[in-house]
């Protein structure tokens, strides 16, 4: 197949809404071709506990070994899914690369996907990849972002300073100067939509939902002084690279934020968190590749909030802000197209983390093969 393997790619994010998963047909060196894609959403039930096991609590092991088989099970249908989808018997598939659902990460001491690859492999009867991120950690990395040598790959122009923003629950950047001689530097700026999400899922009384066009944030006023005071955490003023999550931009600090603000419940506290993301977003845009990018691409489900994507024009006035779409790159399976692709690259013996994407000493194969 000159090199060229198919492979399915299987993710779910911080947001853990559910899973995306494509089917490809890639070398591991070029952008790959896609073939199919789905997405499975995780019922309100699960959505619950998965965020349940974000933080310490009790009896978190034995509800965490259970729902790693659970999950297991779920990428395994996704996969079976997205081939049936493509019109492709699973016996023509060479991988699955899964990056599985982060629960924990705290680097540099561990990080934690579950979704039980030996079950994948079962179900499916074909070789699965997964635990991409603690190749990363063994070498000095943080495990994350672990997507910049694909966003190189796909979206790298010479001689022109270029943004990839994904704007998932939290918010990465991958910062390509356009010259061979300045190296790529990338790394988590902080929330993009989970603090929004947090916040419409509880004036729902619990119930899953999300200002998804941004129109409560548009509607909103932006408190001054809250955002000064989301501007003074102490992740954003870590030097790049580095990597959060929901542990430090979830649950925990909407309440803290609601307690110190009381009266942004609403549409004004929309506007202030979708302000947050914009002002940390634009911060590392511009410390990144100063005196700021000329082109800046937006991923994930935020670059669908309007919003958003207006704040951010206002506040980079210079920079040319467009979505991958409009390259002709599916934004939304973007992510899942990245493990499918690492995972033809792990086969073939060949590294995927950058140095200076995660703070390792050295690029490292990213994980662990488990045969079918």
């Amino acid at each position: 197949m000159d090199g060229h393997r198919i492979a399915v790619g299987l993710m779910s994010g911080t947001s853990a809404d559910g899973i995306d998963a494509v089917l490809v047909r890639t070398d591991g060196e070029s952008p790959p071709r896609v073939l199919a894609d789905l997405e499975l959403p995780y019922p309100d039930e699960l959505h619950q506990r998965i965020l349940s096991l974000y933080q310490p609590s009790e009896g978190e092991l034995d509800r965490m070994g259970a729902l790693h088989r659970e999950l297991g099970e779920r990428f395994a249908e996704a996969a079976l899914a997205v081939c049936r989808r493509g019109g492709l018997a699973m016996e023509r598939v060479h991988v699955i690369g899964s990056h599985g659902q982060t629960v924990r990460h705290r680097p540099p001491i561990f990080t934690c996907q579950i979704g039980d690859p030996f079950i994948i492999a079962a179900r499916t009867g074909v070789t699965t990849i997964a635990d991409f991120r603690p190749a990363d950690l063994a070498k000095g990395g943080e495990g994350a972002p672990l997507t910049p040598l694909f966003h190189q790959v796909l979206f790298s122009r010479p001689g022109q300073r270029v943004a990839v923003v994904n704007l998932g629950g939290v918010a990465n950047i991958t910062a390509l100067p356009g010259h061979p001689e300045h190296p790529l530097i990338a790394g988590d700026t902080g929330p993009a939509n989970s603090l929004m999400d947090l916040l419409a899922t509880r004036l729902n009384q619990g119930i899953r939902t999300v200002d998804r066009q941004g129109a409560a944030a548009t509607r909103g006023r932006v408190h001054a002084e809250a955002l000064n005071w989301l501007m003074s955490h102490p992740y954003l003023e870590r030097s790049f690279p580095k990597s959060t999550g929901r542990e430090e931009f979830g649950g925990d600090l909407l309440n803290q934020f609601l307690t110190l603000f009381p009266t942004l419940e609403g549409d004004d506290g929309f506007a202030t968190l979708a302000q947050f993301t914009v002002e940390s977003v634009a911060q590392a845009c511009i410390r990144l590749l100063p005196p700021a990018p000329e082109r800046l691409i937006l991923c994930g489900g935020g670059a669908r909030n309007q919003s958003l994507v207006e704040r951010l024009e206002r506040r980079l006035p210079g920079t040319r802000i467009s979505d991958a779409v409009d390259l002709g790159v599916d934004a939304d399976t973007l992510e899942a197209q990245a493990f499918a692709w690492f995972a033809v690259r792990t086969l073939k013996g060949m590294t995927s983390s950058l140095p200076g994407a995660t703070g390792a000493q050295l690029p490292a194969a990213l994980g662990s093969i488990h045969p079918a």
